[in-house]
Order: structure tokens, then sequence, then C-alpha cells
């Protein structure tokens, strides 16, 4: 099999997606504790800014859910891409005709239209993602369009640890974004933001769940004040970090 049929497979013949989402809960305070959420947010207010009034494609819609709360944010339309037969199914009961639709495809393969959001959750380290985000900057993005994503990024030992004891978790072509990855991005594209987050919250997380029973507690409100430190004045640490988010904005207006 290629890669977007593993991929594929993954995802409608195998239980990665149930596995991770086990992980999650069992260390959830990484995923609740104010440095994410924080960040959680700051994406949110990003898509909510860049889709109103306009066209939105969504990378990895999956059962469609987060296409559907885009639509209520106030965009024109919007498109969701999965490679999953099984979780297109589910996002097309949401469907409303010409507003609302979804598609089953590989996320790397040419998509026709012009938006003024391209956006995707962990969808970028599935693919081929610096061929595919050139085309679709240059082919899709309208002028003035923003492109937004949340990626995992893969330098910290704990990410490669877990990488190496939940197999399972995760797919095998997946690859989480390195130092050289967040190096093109920055050099390739004129407007690029990057903005990690969760460097110390991620070893504060994992022990905070086991001992606390609110994320929100002491002694991840200080790492959350430590990580956006970290952040504005030590941006070389990027690739240690959890996650980041990415935002790409294309120059001029839409029409």
């Amino acid at each position: 099999m290629n890669r977007a049929e593993r991929e594929k497979h993954a995802y409608d013949e195998e239980d990665v997606f149930e596995t991770s989402h086990a992980w999650h809960v069992r260390f959830r305070h990484v995923f609740e504790c104010p440095n994410t959420r924080a960040h959680e947010e700051l994406f949110a207010e990003t898509v909510r800014r860049a889709a109103a009034g306009g066209r939105v494609l969504e990378l990895g819609c999956a059962d469609g859910r987060g296409a559907a709360q885009i639509l209520e944010l106030g965009a024109r339309s919007v498109r969701g891409v999965d490679i999953s037969a099984k979780l297109v199914a589910q996002a097309r009961e949401r469907e409303l005709p010409g507003r609302l639709e979804f598609l089953e495809r590989d996320a790397a393969e040419p998509i026709d239209g012009t938006y003024d959001l391209v956006l995707g959750r962990a969808i970028l380290h599935h693919l081929d993602y610096r061929g595919a985000l050139t085309r679709l900057y240059e082919t899709n993005l309208a002028p003035g369009g923003t492109m937004a994503f949340m990626e995992p990024l893969g330098g910290n030992p704990l990410i490669r640890l877990f990488h190496w004891i939940a197999p399972g978790a995760h797919t095998a072509d997946e690859r989480s974004f390195l130092a050289d990855d967040l190096r093109w991005l920055a050099t390739r594209f004129e407007h690029v933001e990057i903005v990690p987050f969760n460097y110390l919250s991620l070893p504060c997380g994992l022990a905070s769940s086991l001992v606390f029973s609110r994320a929100d507690n002491l002694l991840m409100r200080l790492a959350d004040r430590f990580d956006r430190w970290l952040a504005r004045r030590a941006p070389w640490l990027a690739p240690q970090f959890r996650q980041a988010i990415l935002i790409i904005r294309r120059a001029g207006s839409s029409p």
C-alpha cells in the first residue's frame, strides 16, 4: 500500500483514533491545562476571524463536527475533506447543500476551488506537507486569505518516548514537525506565524493527571506562565514544545 492507502486503512480498519483518545483521557491535564486552553482559544479566534463571510476548506474534517461549527461562526460555505470513508459517511449526515459539504479524498491531492480560509488540526504531519501546502497556497488560497493549522512537534524527548511506547496511537507514516520543518515554513512563505505551546506543561500535565483532580491547578498555572515566557523569549526552543499553531497569510484583498 502507498501512504494514502495506509492512512485510510489505519482510520477505517484499525483503532488508531480510539487508542490515541484513550491516552488523552488518561493524561487529560496535558490537554485541559491553562496553557493548552489558551492556545485552543487563540486557534479558535484565528479561525473565527478568517472564516467570517468567507469560503472555508477544512483538511482532515473527520466526522464533520468542526466544519459545522465553522459554518455557525458565519462562514459563507465550508467544504470538509477526509481520507476516511467511515468518517466522511458520518460527516455527510450534516451536509447542507451549497453551504456544507464533505469529500472523501486524500488531502495531499489537488482540490478544486478558492478559499478564504484553509485549516486543519493534526493533518499536515500525515502528508507530504511541503508539496501540499505550496499547492494550497498558490492554487487554493484567495488573496488576503489565511491558512491555520495546529500540528504536533517532535523534538521533545517525551514525545519521542510516547511514539515508542504507544505505536498503536499513531499511523505508520505520520511525522511530527522538527526544527527543519519550522525553518522551511518560515522561509517558504512571506507571512508566517509559529506559536508553540506546552513545554513545561507537558511533563507537568502528565504528573498533574495522576496527582490532582483538576487541570487548572497551581502547578499548571505556573507551567503556563513559564511556557508563555519561553515561547516569546526563546524561539529557538520551539521544536521542543508539544504542539504549535501555524498561521500563513497571503497578501492582497479577497474579492
